[in-house]
């Protein structure tokens, strides 16, 4: 189902102080916004009211689109000719053909041309008038609707079009206090708006309640009417263009119309702590590993310090120690008539017991060199995975290198303590 959200803007301020109702204390503009949240299906099967509310737009629930509905006291309608011209020319126009049906031109004014019917003559056009302050402070205000599309149109465009004069015609009605806002649609896209007082409205009621229809501002009418008008797709719309962010949450590159806030203020002081923190941590990894480091080459030196000291012939500083070591200790065991860790048969039996978790007839070559024992693995079915390898020798006290291709190497002088007597 898709989420539509209603809105009903208050009415101008100078307009209700021309209407007389500047001593009545309303509240401010900001927090006289009425909303209501539709689910609906097509703009008419399954149409629910899932919430309404009234108050400033700040914490509005998210809806796939809104209509505004902006009250015809506060747009002049102008049904007139308009000629068959588009672009600057006519935006030029617009203010000589609209100055005769206006009588107070001091304030700024927006002057927009509605689309034609269709099928009517496209010289039979209405012309919206607005005040350009307070259009403006309305885009300020819709720019925070957490919606994807916004349209605007005058409240007046809900009610019935009178088809023929003998219809009885619709009046909406809306109180503000002692005051009664009223709009009425007089044609296709154009009708009229203006404020009285009650008791001037109950007058007025009473002498023509035959030939119209009041209409009180509700939600249960509103909605279904709505939806009715969005599913004409007239495109006429109010708003010029996508309302403007404002300058302090405006970004330069825009994609949707609604972006969700983030209170960078909020965030400043937890982003630092992190930062520093991060700092920190890099800043400790680097001195343990330098650490290791240093404990690594401390080891090293030690171990051919000690065994420099047990060598029967010196070698020279640039020689390798430790190899000529292992030299040393291997032939003296060879002359005692047994064998070292880093003979054939031992390595033989090291590697018997590697793949001995693995189906027979695995090992396909083996070649002994003084760097350890070379073999190769037949590439069959069960042919283990290096890594998998690399880890049981490990668990068996053994050193096992991946060469590629299914080639390995047993390092000599692994497992010299034993399963089980790693410290």
């Amino acid at each position: 189902m898709s989420r539509l959200l209603l809105i009903h803007c208050p009415v101008n301020p100078r307009i209700l102080h021309q209407a007389g109702a500047s001593d009545i204390d309303f509240a401010s503009p900001a927090e006289s916004f009425r909303w209501c949240l539709v689910e609906h299906v097509a703009y008419g099967t399954e149409l629910r009211i899932q919430e309404a509310g009234e108050g400033t737009l700040s914490n509005i629930p998210f809806a796939d689109e809104a209509i505004v509905l902006m009250p015809t006291a506060d747009v002049r309608l102008i049904h007139t000719r308009v000629p068959l011209i588009g672009g600057k020319k006519l935006d030029s126009l617009l203010p000589t053909l609209a100055e005769p049906y206006l009588i107070d031109q001091r304030t700024p004014l927006r002057y927009q041309v509605f689309p034609p019917r269709a099928g009517a003559a496209a010289i039979e056009r209405t012309i919206a008038v607005t005040s350009e302050s307070w259009m403006g402070w309305l885009s300020e205000q819709l720019a925070a609707l957490p919606v994807r599309s916004v349209s605007m149109i005058p409240d007046c465009l809900l009610l019935n079009k009178p088809e023929t004069p003998e219809e009885p015609r619709q009046f909406l009605c809306d109180t503000l206090g002692n005051f009664c806002v009223f709009s009425t649609r007089e044609g296709y896209d154009w009708g009229a708006g203006w404020i009285e007082f009650q008791d001037s409205v109950n007058d007025t009621s009473a002498d023509e309640s035959a030939q119209t229809q009041y209409r009180r501002f509700d939600w249960e009418w509103i909605a279904p009417a709505a939806c009715a008008w969005l599913k004409q797709k007239t495109g006429i719309n109010l708003v010029l263009q996508a309302p403007v962010q404002p300058k302090k949450q405006r970004t330069k590159q825009t994609t949707v119309r609604w972006q969700p806030k983030v209170a960078w203020a909020l965030w400043r002081q937890p982003m630092k702590l992190a930062g520093l923190a991060g700092i920190v941590y890099l800043a400790g990894s680097i001195l343990y590993l330098a650490t290791l480091g240093i404990s690594h080459w401390r080891w090293q030196k030690i171990t051919e310090e000690t065994a420099r000291q047990n060598l029967i012939n010196p070698v020279g500083a640039n020689n390798g120690v430790l190899p000529a070591f292992i030299k040393q200790a291997t032939d003296k065991i060879h002359a005692q008539g047994k064998d070292t860790q880093g003979d054939f048969i031992p390595l033989a039996g090291k590697l018997q017991v590697l793949l001995a978790a693995y189906p027979a007839g695995l090992l396909d070559t083996v070649s002994y060199q003084p760097g350890g024992l070379r073999f190769s693995l037949r590439n069959t079915k069960g042919n283990p995975d290096p890594e998998k390898l690399v880890q049981r020798a490990r668990s068996l006290d053994l050193a096992v290198v991946s060469l590629g291709r299914n080639e390995y190497q047993l390092l000599p002088y692994a497992g010299l303590l034993g399963e089980g007597a790693r410290p």
